[in-house]
């Protein structure tokens, strides 16, 4: 398993765009003192912090990785965001929610890893109705077919276009609203800190050479990937009343 937490070291966000995503949840959303969130995948902890302390609404932030749960949870401790943001150690698969209990959910780029249908259909079950469901995540302009095993993770992965993503949505019993499609700087902004990372193991004493080849070369498939077949987009939908 790759050494995450040490590759997105000098990065809060590990999305392209998610600065972006966070500003489309707080515009349509408008959160509150009031309101409950849901953060599904919620990484380092960041989109929740920024707007649990900004709109001080409460958000309950879900994320399954220890690295990340240790990191976020310092951070919630640090801004002294402890009564606002409520940290769970839990699978997207299996919400430890009931229904309808939170306002609006979202999810900035773990959809596809959790597993696209179940994460929307976790997501609608715990909204409550009128509530947005929003997700950021890769689309496929095209589809390759197979991908060897020099393609990495990318091999693997399923290969969903926009219009199919939308139709996961609906059959969630989700109304999809509308579709955001990131420009292409925002990859370029989220490979940069780990560029730095693998610059900074090669010049470490000892170097970590192996690691830094690894960081690299895998920006390297990425941006091909990038040039040839994926979009990085955010959708917003709304659970029917």
């Amino acid at each position: 398993m790759p050494d995450y937490a040490r590759i997105y070291a000098r990065q809060e966000y590990m999305t392209p765009g998610a600065a972006e995503t966070v500003a489309i949840i707080s515009e349509t959303v408008r959160p509150d003192e009031s309101k409950t969130l849901l953060d599904v995948g919620a990484g380092k902890g960041e989109a929740a912090a920024t707007l649990a302390s900004q709109f001080g609404c409460k958000i309950v932030a879900v994320e399954p990785y220890d690295a990340f749960v240790h990191i976020a949870a310092a951070k919630f401790w640090f801004f002294n965001l402890r009564d606002l943001v409520a940290l769970l150690r839990a699978d997207g698969k299996r919400l430890p929610l009931p229904d309808a209990s939170v306002d609006a959910a979202y999810c900035i780029g773990a959809s596809s890893i959790v597993g696209l249908e179940p994460a929307l259909a976790e997501m609608a079950r715990v909204a409550r109705p009128g509530g947005h469901i929003i997700a950021s995540d890769i689309v496929w302009r095209s589809k390759p077919g197979q991908l060897g095993a020099e393609w990495r993770w990318l091999a693997g992965a399923p290969q969903v276009t926009a219009e199919e993503y939308v139709a996961a949505i609906e059959t969630a019993g989700l109304r999809f609203d509308r579709m955001h499609v990131h420009a292409r700087g925002v990859w370029e902004d989220y490979w940069r800190p780990m560029l730095a990372v693998a610059e900074e193991a090669k010049t470490a004493q000892p170097a970590d050479v192996f690691f830094a080849d690894e960081v690299e070369s895998g920006i390297d498939l990425e941006r091909r990937a990038v040039e040839a077949w994926l979009d990085y987009a955010t959708f917003v939908a709304v659970k029917a009343v």
